[in-house]
């Protein structure tokens, strides 16, 4: 068979079980780093954690997400490189939504709080800069796939794995792994659709210009919660 079939084959049936088998060891990552997470916490006394080791984390965590993926690809059985295309691809709008939500939230905490003097800050460039890094591990891991076996990424792997296989967790976690692939199917159609239509090309134009200091709803990347 030729490449163009094999392409012709993968991309109508085997893409969605690409992204639902993802999105659950996703899911599943994401449940035991949570955990970690909440460990953490309690060990502060419930205290949050400062904006640079939060980002330090996050760093972590994305780093193992990548790692772990490499790990999925590897144990398919009828893994390609059109495999580590398209998880590459899942990750990069993974990654983009998760800090899409961050932003929304910390706008709306922002909103909600202010003249209340908070000492967290957000930065998106280093919040990019984390999601460049993460997904520059991630093609030097499909380049070198023997660093990506190491105790934690196989520690997590496995029990991703054991916990997808039980009966409960299990089927828990593959309902949340076919709504991460119907989001994945709604960002690559709204993308597309973007694309088709100019307007990802086209900039915005502002209908009533005005300094952003007068909006009360203006979001500033670097402003300190107020």
């Amino acid at each position: 068979m030729s490449n163009t079939n094999q392409i012709t084959t993968f991309a109508p049936m085997d893409f969605l079980s690409l992204v639902f088998r993802l999105g659950v060891v996703l899911a599943i990552f994401s449940f035991i780093w949570g955990l970690i997470r909440f460990g953490l916490t309690i060990l502060r006394g419930g205290l949050p954690l400062a904006y640079p080791i939060a980002l330090s984390l996050k760093l972590v965590q994305y780093f193992l997400i990548a790692d772990i993926t490499i790990l999925f690809c590897g144990t398919k059985t009828d893994s390609s490189q059109l495999d580590l295309i398209l998880s590459g691809l899942i990750l990069l709008m993974y990654f983009l939504g998760k800090m899409q939500n961050m932003r929304s939230r910390f706008m709306i905490l922002q909103f909600q709080n202010r003249g209340v003097q908070q000492p967290q800050q957000l930065n998106m460039n280093l919040e990019l800069g984390v999601i460049v890094a993460s997904l520059g591990l991630f093609v030097f891991l499909a380049i070198y796939p023997n660093y990506a076996e190491n105790p934690a990424s196989t520690w997590f792997y496995t029990n991703i794995i054991g916990i997808e296989k039980s009966p409960v967790f299990g089927f828990i976690f593959k309902i949340v792994g076919f709504f991460f692939t119907l989001n994945i199917l709604i960002r690559l159609v709204s993308s597309f659709t973007l694309l088709l239509s100019g307007q990802a090309f086209t900039k915005p134009t502002d209908n009533n210009p005005q300094n952003p200091q007068d909006d009360p709803t203006h979001f500033d990347d670097y402003e300190e919660l107020k």
